[in-house]
């Protein structure tokens, strides 16, 4: 492992750590509903999520580093702030669905990001995969809204 990181070292480390906290998300997420359709919906999207992150991870230990972790205190503060609000929300599910489909539209906005590009050679199908994994979670969550 070197100290100066290539450029697709980071934008796979960075990928890798959206990937875990978004996996860690779900779960935490699954924890805190009460209805069991969508807890069993939260901890399958999870687990797609960690199957790309352990790819992503692969890439990462590929090109001679090692991968990063996400912040586990932010992470905490995170999820305490989206059980806080939605307690407070009149319908806690539909509440803790949107929080999910925001955090989807932010892990697009990553993935879609000009600077991923670089991966897209010698990982070609890693963003395709993931871009369709987002997709999936935002029509599933879609229809545990209604």
């Amino acid at each position: 492992m070197s100290v100066l990181r290539s450029d697709l070292q980071v934008a796979l480390d960075d990928l890798h750590v959206a990937l875990m906290a978004s996996a860690d998300d779900y779960r935490d997420a699954a924890e805190f509903v009460s209805d069991d359709t969508v807890k069993e919906l939260f901890v399958q999207i999870a687990e797609k999520r960690q199957v790309l992150a352990q790819s992503a991870e692969k890439a990462i230990r590929a090109s001679d580093d090692l991968p990063s972790a996400p912040d586990p205190d932010r992470q905490t503060g995170q999820h305490f702030l989206q059980r806080l609000e939605a307690a407070f929300s009149a319908d806690q599910t539909i509440e803790i669905i949107e929080q999910r489909l925001t955090e989807e539209s932010q892990l697009e906005q990553l993935v879609s990001a000009a600077e991923m590009s670089v991966m897209d050679k010698e990982y070609p199908s890693l963003r395709p995969d993931c871009l369709k994994s987002i997709k999936q979670a935002r029509e599933e969550l879609d229809r545990a809204k209604q």
